[in-house]
């Protein structure tokens, strides 16, 4: 085995070595023994570093993390970007008493069957007992001149609770308490109060049940949440209210603040070098000529508008990832790097998105913000075909992933010595949520929950909140339905919604040439600059002058 491994080092270096050398001659370059040998030298010092840091990886990763006993610790890299973002938005929010920021709501209605609300109550009392987070206090130490975070005691108040009897054919009464949730201030991180419920029920009689169509509302500070974190909190409270208590098997009791300590003790040198390679001839002042409306120097206010592709659309993505085995992030990845192309015809092209960033199995276990900001960076050939370009977007984001822990702020402080901008990555980004839009919460006593999007929603639209991407696509995926929603998040200080509209006209134009089954288009041969985006009254028109130049 150690002589297969060997050879197969000794045969890539030989590989490199050729091509490079091929390469200099194809372009009539002298090249002596000396500077072959140098470069040899190079390729497999570089190679050996690789290799090192993946088996010092592996090391890492199968290393047992114990808990630790300690009630204040360290920071993450997660919680300091989320404090420090939020200093900086909390200045913007003075300014103007209409916007709203860092409060996450989740709306459930009632679709069958009764809730107790005592036990429910009881269900998430066990749950945040169990999970320190929804206690631990975040404070600069100016001693440290670091972010702490700092366990607190248990009380009778870990939450925040509220039962509110309303109309719940109001819709406009309903849509302002949710509202009125989104912005509150209830919240206070230095004592760590991060999480509250508020339930909304109709019949004022039976004051120990919800029933169908009442609500319930969950809220988060984003310091104590992410979107893997959700999952988790409602798969637990779940299990806390059928069971009336929880899993308590010690493999799961590594904390959120144990993981940040062994997060702090990571070796980043080579995944900082893996990130500074990807960006080593980026141009961080290059902006991405979107068709803006408006101009804008700071974070803006943000929108939602939400569109939706055809059924038989959606059964064609799905087959098409089936067929390739290949996860529908990337899917979308690729169609959003030449839906960018076709928009701008720029093709050095950076995306902001999302990771897990959970790499162990321990850490499946933890609600906590573990998710990190990474940035997909790709020069595209608009000579390549649809599948040759997934293959290359596939590969990069397999790279990506085994450095996706790097720390977000750490990129920025980079790209900031080399760009004017104070935001280098705030213009594109794309999110994809795997989600299931019905709670089985009590199949003994049938009481199901459907899931309200506030983003997609018709009812509750929302306009006031901070956004600091200019332009994000969110696709909504059931993977066990194969449904698909879309919406973009977008700066309503940038794009007026009619923008907007012709922006979701042309992805979903984009998306119908790739995939829909009248489409002729060549996957595996035809070059993707042949893609359109043009929409039929574009189509039209463009046939009218040419018949009138004709």
């Amino acid at each position: 085995m150690k002589r297969k491994l060997k050879d197969d080092f000794s045969q890539t270096i030989n590989d490199t070595v050729y091509e490079w050398f091929i390469a200099q001659r194809t372009k009539n370059i002298p090249i002596s023994v000396s500077v072959l040998q140098e470069y040899a030298r190079k390729v497999a010092e570089e190679l050996g570093d690789k290799i090192i840091f993946r088996n010092k990886m592996t090391e890492e990763k199968s290393d047992e993390w114990k808990r630790l006993n300690i009630s204040k610790g360290k920071c993450s890299f997660s919680q300091e970007r989320i404090w420090i973002d939020e200093q900086i938005r909390e200045s913007l929010i003075k300014n103007s008493e209409d916007l709203y920021n860092y409060n996450r709501v989740i709306v459930y209605q009632i679709e069958d069957g009764f809730l107790s609300i005592k036990r429910f109550r009881q269900s998430i009392n066990i749950l945040l007992d169990k999970h320190e987070i929804f206690r631990t206090s975040l404070d600069y130490d100016a001693d440290q001149h670091c972010l702490q975070q700092t366990i607190n005691h248990t009380s009778n108040d870990l939450y925040s609770y509220e039962l509110t009897y309303v109309d719940i054919n109001d819709i406009e009464k309903v849509n302002n308490i949710i509202y009125n949730e989104q912005i509150s201030k209830y919240f206070d991180l230095n004592k760590g109060k991060i999480f509250r419920c508020h339930l909304l029920k109709e019949n004022a009689q039976d004051k120990n049940h919800l029933v169908k169509n009442d609500y319930i509302l969950l809220i988060y500070h984003h310091s104590a949440i992410d979107q893997y974190s959700i999952y988790l909190f409602l798969k637990e409270l779940t299990e806390s209210y059928r069971n009336g208590k929880l899993n308590k098997d010690d493999k799961y009791q590594l904390r959120y603040i144990d993981y940040s300590q062994y997060e702090r003790q990571f070796n980043l040198t080579n995944c900082e070098e893996f990130w500074q390679d990807l960006f080593s001839d980026y141009n961080f002042n290059s902006r991405l000529k979107i068709p803006y409306d408006h101009t804008l120097n700071n974070i803006s206010t943000g929108s939602y508008y939400s569109f939706n592709i055809d059924k038989s659309l959606i059964r064609q993505i799905f087959r098409y990832k089936n067929k390739i085995n290949i996860n529908l992030f990337r899917i979308f990845l690729t169609t959003f790097y030449i839906y960018l192309f076709k928009l701008t015809q720029q093709t050095d092209l950076s995306i902001t998105g999302y990771t897990p960033n959970r790499f162990r199995d321990e850490l499946n276990h933890i609600i906590g913000p573990l998710e990190n900001i990474i940035i997909y960076r790709f020069e595209l050939d608009p000579h390549q075909s649809f599948n040759q370009l997934i293959k290359q977007i596939d590969k990069l984001c397999s790279n990506i992933k085994e450095n996706a822990f790097y720390p977000y702020q750490q990129l920025v402080a980079y790209a900031r010595k080399f760009s004017s901008l104070q935001y280098p990555f705030s213009q594109v980004s794309v999110r994809l949520n795997i989600e299931d839009d019905q709670w089985n919460l009590d199949p003994n006593n049938n009481l199901f929950l459907k899931q309200i999007y506030l983003t997609n929603h018709q009812l509750f639209p929302r306009d006031n909140k901070l956004t600091p991407i200019d332009l994000t696509l969110n696709i909504i995926a059931n993977l066990e339905k194969q449904t698909l929603s879309f919406y973009f998040d977008y700066s309503n200080k940038l794009f007026e919604q009619e923008t907007i509209q012709t922006l979701a006209l042309r992805y979903e134009k984009l998306l119908k040439h790739l995939f829909d089954v009248s489409s002729n288009f060549d996957l595996d041969d035809e070059p993707i600059y042949k893609l359109a985006i043009i929409l039929p009254h574009e189509e039209r028109l463009m046939h009218n002058i040419n018949i009138n130049n004709d």
